[in-house]
């Protein structure tokens, strides 16, 4: 019984491995010295879709942040601080990092103050404004080199 189940199996791998190779087209057999004429196959023209390109400006609304802290001074001029918003580009943990950062910006000529709020974050902020508008103009000005920029204001 062993045999015949493993001859049925050889027997059916066979029949598939041959009957597997076939064509199916039937092949039109032209008979010698007919003239043959071959067509090209028809142009297909497809649509061309054109998508409109859609610029999004380097700077969004939706991107700035404004927070409100708690915060005093740790390093820099005190009068900054009696201004209502604050550009802030650059928050650490420690303050030789943030130290490090005021040195570079104030170097460049800007008034770079240190602040501390009360999570222990230090912020460097590079300039102080009374008007919104105006630090949010600073903020565009400066997006190049602090693409997270942010305003602060003291709560």
């Amino acid at each position: 019984m062993n045999k015949t189940i493993r001859l049925i199996l050889a027997l059916a791998v066979v029949m598939l491995a041959t009957s597997a190779c076939k064509t199916k087209q039937k092949v039109a057999e032209i008979p010698a010295g007919a003239k043959v004429t071959v067509s090209a196959p028809k142009a297909v023209t497809t649509p061309v879709v054109t998508t409109p390109v859609v610029t999004t400006p380097a700077v969004s609304n939706e991107k700035e942040v404004v927070r409100n802290e708690n915060f005093s001074l740790v390093d820099g001029e005190k009068d900054a601080l009696k201004n209502k918003y604050h550009v802030v580009v650059g928050s650490f943990t420690k303050q030789p990092n943030a130290q490090g950062l005021q040195k570079t910006l104030i170097a460049e000529g800007n008034r770079a103050l240190i602040v501390l709020n009360e999570k222990g974050m230090y912020r460097v902020l590079i300039a102080s404004f009374n008007d919104y508008n105006e630090a949010h103009a600073r903020i565009k000005e400066i997006v190049n080199r602090f693409a997270d920029a942010w305003v602060l204001v003291q709560k």
